[in-house]
């Protein structure tokens, strides 16, 4: 066994000398005037410990807090873990013209909800958000702290950017300041492209800082209408945003990856490939790691078990009484605190890393012998995660709790669960619940996405059954009628009338219902690469 900071126990000799020289020195007014044995019988007996015994439970219970802070381990010896995979920065084209609505409910929503899936699964070191218009600024550093990753991404909002319009080499200038210290080095660029033509200085960059970039292009080719009002109240004219499928050339001539963006996880699967083979062939180190087994709890738990004896005067006939009854049910309440402590330790650390299993495993093993509400909640947050939803349902159930803020969390990651589940309905009636407790913005929007859905799905069915009665009239035409149609059939340009345009199946719009938080950034993003002097033509 050592101590982390044994600087706390030389520290606190000083004090602890002086305290000492009070406890055998200090006598109260009383003690001054009267002899000790005239003093015993004026005093009303009942308090067994005296002054001085006092005194001296107060100096051990500060004997044991100074022994906790010094934080006592048990040391397991060093492991030593192996660190692999390419820093990457994260790149997101916040212009505009990302508010086009070729995808559900538009490109930059639905490109935060793609790599917040892709996110946790990412085989690379280091992962690091840019946000970029006419200039790029940072959103998160490079780190290994996904979840951290993940809020920051939900609250990154177009309105806290200070400058507009779409420069892509301002986003991989400041990819670059990012990645100076890397060895490996990826930018995954999400963008639409912009009006980018010439790419040549972004060609010649990348190759000259060794940037391998994926090009994620989150735009159809049909291309959508942007939202010009936002930026311009006067102009009336209509302008259209497509994929620009140019940037294909920027990642061919970088041995990088193009890949355009699906509702299915057709491009995450192509992207977390691609990552995998450059981290696989990325260089690999060591990082030592200190193993450790805490023990600070047990002479903190003793501090402040013996505390309340040195402040409080309590009867001999009672004391002992007392004394026994927090020894004994202290004992169990402190084993079953350590085993708690070092399960939830071992379960948060799971949950961080992205090991769900594990994370799982943890939570079902302390719910066993401590069914609390927290612990609950943590199993059912382990379950979503681990895409267990029914199971996430039944743990979240069980959560009973007073904080009106915790019972909406709650219902809200209920109705989450029923939306996965694809129990539309359901979902809608939680958040109604969610509602009902308190004006909450984002269970009001969901609650919008999901009736939508509901009313979209409705009108597929009308489509449905009205197809279907038409197969029926159909099937008694006569046979002459069916030959004709046969003949028309196999003229030229029949059967490209005939191939009607798919429709979002119902499976996909619910697997899209997901949370797309409205929650702003307090506070501005200021530029990591600052604008070019050029202007911006085209603001968007």
């Amino acid at each position: 066994m050592r101590f982390l900071y044994p600087e706390f126990l030389y520290l606190m000799l000083l004090p602890a000398g002086v305290l000492i020289y009070l406890i055998s020195t200090n006598r109260d007014a009383l003690e001054r005037i009267f002899e000790p044995k005239t003093l015993e019988k004026l005093r009303i007996s009942g308090d067994g410990l005296g002054r001085t015994g006092h005194n001296v439970l107060i100096f051990i219970a500060f004997f044991f807090m100074t022994l906790a802070l010094a934080q006592p381990v048990i040391e397991k010896g060093e492991e030593r873990v192996k660190v692999s995979g390419a820093d990457v920065v994260i790149a997101i084209d916040l212009s505009l013209s990302m508010q086009a609505r070729d995808f559900f409910p538009n490109r930059l929503a639905f490109a935060k909800q793609k790599i917040k899936e892709i996110l946790p699964q990412l085989p690379t070191g280091r992962v690091a958000v840019v946000g970029f218009t006419s200039a790029s600024f940072i959103v998160a550093p490079l780190t290994t702290d996904k979840d951290a990753l993940n809020f920051l991404l939900n609250r990154l909002r177009p309105e806290t950017v200070t400058a507009k319009g779409t420069d892509l080499l301002a986003a991989i200038k400041g990819s670059i300041k990012l990645l100076k210290n890397s060895n490996s080095k990826i930018v995954l660029l999400v963008t639409d492209g912009g009006d980018e033509q010439n790419f040549e200085p972004i060609v010649s960059l990348l190759k000259k800082e060794s940037i391998r970039p994926i090009i994620w292009m989150v735009a159809t080719q049909k291309g959508a209408p942007l939202p010009i009002e936002k930026f311009s109240k006067k102009s009336k004219d209509l302008v259209l945003s497509r994929a620009n499928r140019r940037l294909k050339r920027v990642a061919d001539e970088c041995d990088g990856l193009y890949v355009e963006a699906t509702i299915s996880q057709r491009d995450e699967k192509v992207i977390k490939e691609y990552l995998k083979q450059v981290s696989n062939a990325s260089k690999t180190y060591e990082k030592v790691v200190n193993k450790r087994i805490q023990l600070f709890y047990y002479p903190l738990a003793l501090a402040l078990l013996i505390l309340p004896f040195g402040i409080y005067s309590i009867g001999r006939s009672s004391q002992s009484a007392i004394l026994l009854f927090f020894i004994f049910f202290s004992y169990q309440k402190v084993d079953a605190g350590i085993l708690d402590f070092q399960l939830i330790e071992d379960g948060k650390k799971a949950y961080k890393e992205g090991d769900y299993k594990r994370s799982v495993k943890s939570f079902e093993e302390l719910s066993i012998h401590n069914p609390r509400s927290e612990v609950w909640f943590d199993l059912g947050n382990s379950y979503y995660k681990s895409g267990r939803y029914k199971m996430a349902l039944s743990a979240y159930s069980k959560v009973v709790t007073k904080d009106l803020e915790i019972e909406k969390t709650k219902l809200y990651n209920m109705a989450n669960c029923y939306v996965k589940l694809g129990e539309l309905e359901k979902a809608a009636l939680f958040y109604q619940k969610v509602l009902k407790l308190g004006d909450d913005e984002d269970a009001k929007a969901n609650l919008a996405l999901v009736l939508k859905a509901l009313t979209e799905i409705k009108k597929q069915d009308k489509k449905s059954l009205s197809k279907g009665k038409d197969r029926e009239k159909n099937r008694n035409r006569s046979s002459s009628e069916a030959s004709a149609s046969k003949e028309s059939s196999s003229k030229p340009g029949a059967l490209k009338s005939r191939v009607k345009k798919r429709e979002l199946s119902q499976a996909e719009e619910k697997k899209w219902m997901k949370l797309i938080e409205n929650q702003p950034l307090k506070s501005k993003l200021y530029p990591l690469i600052p604008p070019e002097s050029r202007d911006n033509v085209n603001p968007w």
